[in-house]
């Protein structure tokens, strides 16, 4: 990125990444991990009362907890880019957030 100021190269002052992308993560994991669940097992239940359940529940876990994960990290690395990290001009010192 160049300086908004004298059109220099900028680089990155700070960088939190791995615990802002993690818990994104984690959370949206585990938030549709929960939700996953609970549409497997009435899906599976229909399909095959009992058994079905089960395995429809294991699946919803599994597919939400994916799903979660990515758009929690997609998220943690939107909020890493443009409100956490800062960008430094090493020619003029100006410093700025991306957003």
């Amino acid at each position: 990125m160049n300086c908004k100021i004298c059109g220099e190269k900028a680089y990155v002052v700070t960088q939190t990444r791995g615990a802002t992308t993690l818990l994104g993560a984690g959370a949206g994991g585990y938030v549709a991990a929960t939700a996953g669940a609970k549409t497997g097992a009435v899906v599976g239940s229909f399909v095959c009362p009992g058994f079905g359940t089960v395995i429809g529940g294991l699946l919803g876990v599994l597919t939400g907890a994916a799903a979660g994960a990515v758009a929690g990290n997609t998220i943690g690395k939107l909020i890493d880019d443009n409100v956490l990290r800062i960008w430094k001009c090493g020619t003029c010192g100006h410093t700025w957030r991306a957003a």
